[in-house]
């Protein structure tokens, strides 16, 4: 189930990056849990992360999250935005190790 999205912006296009967050899910076998985040095109990325409860589950998916849209050449390059604004905020915290690049730490 998703919980979050957002639509960022690309600077050459109309098209919108699509970023959706799900739900944690209890992986009973292994007695962990697990959250799912997908990051569409052309950034194209979906991963599972797995913690020992659903809350860090779900706090380090965000941060992985994070990592991956402001480590990414689109942001670096001042491509990817939000409300046509590109190269600052993407309205998503960013790890304190993205700091020198990305604004708003976890």
């Amino acid at each position: 189930m998703e919980i979050a999205a957002v639509e960022l912006d690309l600077s050459y296009t109309a098209a919108k990056v699509v970023v959706r967050l799900f739900a944690p899910e209890l992986d009973a076998q292994q007695g962990t849990w697990s959250c799912r985040f997908e990051i569409g095109e052309p950034v194209n990325v979906t991963r599972e992360i797995y913690g020992v409860s659903s809350l860090q589950a779900l706090f380090l998916a965000a941060k992985t999250l994070s990592v991956y849209l402001y480590g990414s050449d689109l942001y670096k390059n001042g491509e990817l935005g939000i409300y046509g604004q590109f190269g600052g905020s993407l309205s998503i915290p960013a790890p304190q190790v993205l700091l020198e690049s990305a604004p708003y730490p976890f």
